[in-house]
């Protein structure tokens, strides 16, 4: 029996791809009128928000209803990523309740929910509503581009609703929250009515892949209509002339960001609302991101990743094991990478450079070659992985040296960690118990910038990056060269 939480923290590992689905017009249109308060209704898995986490599998999608104008190639091919509580996760067997055994007990508030939500929520959903730099992020942001009284907001992946709410007290005229879970869903309504914001701000439980442009138009409609009424009634001075035009929203606002960059597949999840839903003037926010890795040294991690020998006792041969392949979050090892000592050996490279505005998956090479100068001497025990979102001055970063006093981050978000092996494979013809990783050890052979003017470089490591069809997981082999 799985315990509760035991797999909370992920590791990244290739998920089997997933096809979006095709893009066709449905049997059967939605009803044109959106009720804020109307209880969620399924729909067909597709590409959207939620977890810190990797790629999930998920079972074949229904068939996503789409606009006569939309672009059926718009957005196509495997797709890694499905938010927890939606889709296959809502089944009976996954129910939270379904993981303990008698005598043990589970609140009834939580017994029927999906277990994927019950962990997501309690592994990162909390840390992150209480990371107040990255609220303050997204609030300056909105509160730059929002025209109180003219601004239309569609928030996908809007999880508690927060984001939605920041845009709602900003002015923003209607706001439309998509969230693919149906229990998120709904606690987000009940957020939205617990502060005032139900006649500006629609729920809609569903994938954002299956969402259309009649969909936004509907909802604003309604708020518009209710916003009408009510300033009919006390109209307010000098207040700007409001947009009656609300079929496409002005601002596009989504954090669905994982411990990697776009570990939550934000690249798809944007690109298909973006060339669906979206106008060409929308706002994206935020519009930038960029993921960045670099060689460290890391005693510690070390410590608990390898042995050497014990009271004279060789151990080494253990060390055939040592997983060099997966990349994993810093959390699952059990601390804050800024607590323990560690060291850049080098400058970053960066491995994907992303304007949300226009990148496409094709935009992202699969495969990368790079060479870095070492910087510093060392061993290079583990890549590690940050990421930084920015726009308009404003910056949002997982950088272990930014993170110091931001524990939220480090909880909800991390970095990540590859370990390091100097070799491919071991000696040839040698059986696989006889391997052991080999060291990847960086010399610088005088200062950087030497009195003399003389140029005396640090050793060069070459670093090949392969990313999944899905863009969404990343993998490092390195060499001194």
């Amino acid at each position: 029996m799985m315990l509760p939480f035991q797999t909370a923290f992920y590791s990244f590992t290739q998920m089997p791809p997933r096809k979006l689905a095709p893009k066709t017009k449905p049997a059967q249109q939605p009803a044109a009128h959106v009720d804020p308060t109307a209880p969620a209704t399924a729909s067909a898995p597709g590409l959207t928000s939620a977890g810190r986490g990797e790629g999930r599998p998920a079972p074949k999608p229904k068939q996503s209803a789409a606009a006569p104008s939309e672009d059926p190639s718009a957005s196509s091919g495997a797709a890694g990523f499905l938010p927890p509580g939606a889709g296959h996760f809502r089944a009976k067997k996954n129910a939270f309740g379904r993981q303990f055994g008698a005598p043990l007990t589970v609140p009834r508030r939580i017994r029927d929910v999906p277990t994927s939500l019950i962990e997501a929520v309690n592994d990162f959903h909390y840390a992150m509503m209480n990371d107040t730099p990255r609220n303050e992020f997204y609030w300056n942001l909105l509160k730059r581009h929002i025209v109180p009284g003219v601004s239309s907001v569609l928030e996908i992946g809007a999880g508690s609703g927060l984001l939605s709410m920041m845009a709602a007290r900003l002015g923003a005229k209607c706001v439309v929250a998509v969230e693919g879970s149906h229990d998120m869903a709904e606690l987000a309504r009940m957020n939205i009515r617990a502060n005032g914001l139900q006649d500006r701000v629609t729920v809609l439980s569903m994938m954002s892949t299956d969402f259309l442009v009649k969909h936004f138009a509907a909802a604003a409609q309604a708020i518009d209509r209710a916003s009408t009424t009510t300033a009919a009634a006390a109209p307010a001075e000098g207040s700007a002339k409001p947009s009656t035009d609300h079929s496409r929203p002005d601002i596009l606002v989504s954090e669905i960001f994982g411990t990697l960059l776009l570990g939550e597949s934000a690249h798809d999840y944007i690109q298909d609302i973006r060339e669906r839903v979206l106008k060409p003037s929308t706002v994206i926010i935020p519009q930038f991101g960029k993921q960045y890795a670099v060689p460290i040294e890391c005693p510690t991690l070390d410590r608990i990743c390898s042995i050497d020998s014990w009271n004279g006792l060789d151990l080494r041969h253990v060390n055939a094991m040592q997983d060099t392949a997966s990349v994993v979050f810093t959390k699952k090892y059990g601390f804050r990478l800024n607590t323990v000592p560690f060291k850049r050996l080098s400058d970053p490279i960066c491995i994907a450079n992303i304007d949300f505005k226009r990148v496409r998956r094709a935009d992202i090479l699969q495969e990368q070659r790079h060479e870095v100068v070492a910087t510093q001497s060392g061993t290079a025990n583990a890549m590690l992985l940050y990421w930084e979102a920015s726009m308009d001055g404003e910056v949002m970063s997982t950088d272990p040296d930014l993170t110091r006093d931001n524990f939220p981050r480090d909880m909800q978000w991390g970095q990540a960690l590859q370990l390091l092996d100097a070799a491919d494979a071991g000696v040839s013809g040698a059986s696989p118990a006889a391997e052991s990783p080999l060291p990847v050890k960086l010399t610088v052979k005088g200062p950087v910038a030497p009195a003399d003017g003389e140029s005396r470089p640090g050793d060069r490591l070459g670093v090949l990056v392969a990313l999944t069809d899905d863009r969404v997981v990343a993998q490092f082999k390195v060499r001194v060269v």
